[in-house]
C-alpha cells in the first residue's frame, strides 16, 4: 500500500520554509519598515504572495535549488490621489539606499519592487526580501470590485502598487492580503487540531519557548493539508518545466494556489493526496468554479482574468505538466512511487529506492 501522504510530506521537509527562516524574515522585514518609518516614511509592512498563504517553497531553476524568494507589501500612508508611482517607488528606494545597513543588501531595481537580498541564513540557504511600494487604492476601483461579485471585506484590502516599465512609472490594481484572507479560510478547512498538536511538538524549542501553548502560536507557523499540496504540486511544476525547457510557459504560483484552493473550497479535511488528485480531476474536467471557460478569474477582483496574457502554447504545455502529475499520484507501487518523487520532486529523498535488494545465498548445511 502507497502511504502517498507520508511520502509527500517528507519530499517537502527540506523544500519548505523553515520555522527558523520564517522568523528571520519577518524580524527583518519589522526591523526595515521601523526604519523607514524614523526616516519620515510611514508604512504598515505585511507578507504576500507564497510568503503570506503559506506555500513557500523553494525555488528551482537550471536543474539545481536556489535561495527563497519572500515578497513583502509596504503599504505607505499616503493616499493615491496626493501622490504618484514614481515618487512612491523611489522614497522607498532613496531610503533604502541610505542605509548602511541595507544599502550593500540592495539589487537593482525590478519592475514592482526593490529587493534586499540576505545570504547564508541557515545551512549555506538564504532568502530575498521582495519589497513591492504601495498605497491605498481609491474607493471607486473598490467599489467596481464589490460590484463584481467580490465580498466587501476583502475588496476594501485593495491597494495600489507601483509599476516601472522602461522610464514610465504606473499604478496597478492589485489586492494581495484579500487573496491571503481567501485562501487561509480555505486553508483552515484543511487543518484540524490533532494536525497543529502534531507540528507544534517538531518547532524547534528557541520557538515554543516564545509560544507557551499550541493555541498562542501564530498560525503561520503551521501548514494545513491544502498549503502542503500547493507546495508539492509546484515543486512538481518547476522541476517539469525547468527539465522540458519551457520555463516561459511555467505557470504562476497565484494560478496554482487559486486553482487548487478553489477545487476543495467545500469540503473539510481532505488529505494532501485527495487534494491533488481533485485539482487534476477538476482541472482537466473544466469544473473548478473560478474556470469560465477560456478565462480563470481572480478570486478577490472578479474583474481580472488570470490567464490573460496566457497564450495557446502555454495552455497546452499546462495540460501536459498535469498529465504528468497525474501519472506520478496514480502510481500503485510504493517503491515505484517513491523513485518518481526522487525524481521528480526532491532528489535529497527515497535513494533507498533505487537500491538493489541483495540476493543472499542460503548457507549449505554443515557436513561432517
Amino acid at each position: 500500500m502507497v502511504k502517498r501522504d507520508d511520502e509527500i510530506l517528507q519530499s517537502l521537509s527540506d523544500l519548505d520554509l523553515s520555522p527558523t527562516m520564517e522568523k528571520n524574515a519577518r524580524d527583518k522585514y519589522a526591523a526595515l519598515s521601523k526604519y523607514l518609518g524614523e526616516h519620515g516614511l510611514d508604512s504598515d509592512f505585511y507578507p504576500q504572495g507564497s510568503f503570506l498563504i503559506g506555500t513557500t517553497i523553494r525555488p528551482y531553476r537550471d536543474g539545481k535549488d536556489h535561495d527563497y524568494d519572500l515578497d513583502v507589501l509596504a503599504i505607505l500612508k499616503r493616499k493615491k490621489a496626493d501622490t504618484d508611482a514614481k515618487s512612491v517607488k523611489n522614497d522607498v528606494g532613496d531610503c533604502i539606499k541610505a542605509s548602511g545597513v541595507y544599502s550593500d543588501k540592495l539589487e537593482k531595481e525590478d519592475r514592482n519592487c526593490w529587493t534586499l537580498k540576505y545570504a547564508d541564513i541557515s545551512d549555506d540557504v538564504g532568502f530575498s526580501l521582495d519589497i513591492v511600494p504601495s498605497v491605498d487604492e481609491n474607493v471607486a476601483i473598490k467599489q467596481d470590485i464589490v460590484n463584481s461579485g467580490v465580498s466587501y471585506s476583502n475588496a476594501m484590502k485593495t491597494v495600489a502598487i507601483t509599476d516601472k516599465e522602461a522610464y514610465s512609472y504606473d499604478w496597478l490594481t492589485s489586492n494581495p492580503l484579500g487573496f491571503g484572507d481567501w485562501f487561509i479560510a480555505i486553508s483552515n478547512q484543511h487543518l484540524s487540531n490533532a494536525m497543529k498538536t502534531k507540528q507544534y511538538s517538531n518547532l524547534p524549542v528557541e520557538i515554543r519557548m516564545i509560544y507557551a501553548s499550541v493555541e498562542k502560536i501564530p498560525t503561520y507557523y503551521y501548514r494545513s493539508n491544502l498549503q502542503r499540496a500547493v507546495q508539492f504540486i509546484k515543486r512538481h511544476r518547476d522541476i517539469y518545466y525547468d527539465r522540458s525547457r519551457l520555463s516561459k510557459d511555467r505557470p504562476s504560483s497565484i494560478l496554482i494556489s487559486v486553482l487548487v484552493a478553489d477545487c476543495v473550497k467545500d469540503n473539510w479535511y481532505m488529505s494532501v493526496s485527495d487534494i491533488i488528485h481533485a485539482f487534476v480531476i477538476g482541472f482537466n474536467s473544466g469544473s473548478i468554479s473560478i474556470m469560465r471557460g477560456d478565462k480563470i478569474l481572480n478570486p478577490v477582483d472578479l474583474r481580472e482574468n488570470l490567464l490573460d496574457r496566457a497564450s495557446e502554447s502555454m495552455m497546452n504545455n499546462m495540460s501536459k505538466w498535469v498529465s504528468s502529475l497525474n501519472v506520478l499520484m496514480n502510481i500503485e507501487d510504493e517503491r515505484n512511487f517513491k523513485q518518481s518523487i526522487h525524481n521528480d520532486v526532491n532528489s535529497r529523498v527515497f535513494s533507498d529506492a533505487f537500491a538493489k535488494p541483495a540476493i543472499i545465498t542460503p548457507t549449505k548445511p554443515w557436513k561432517k
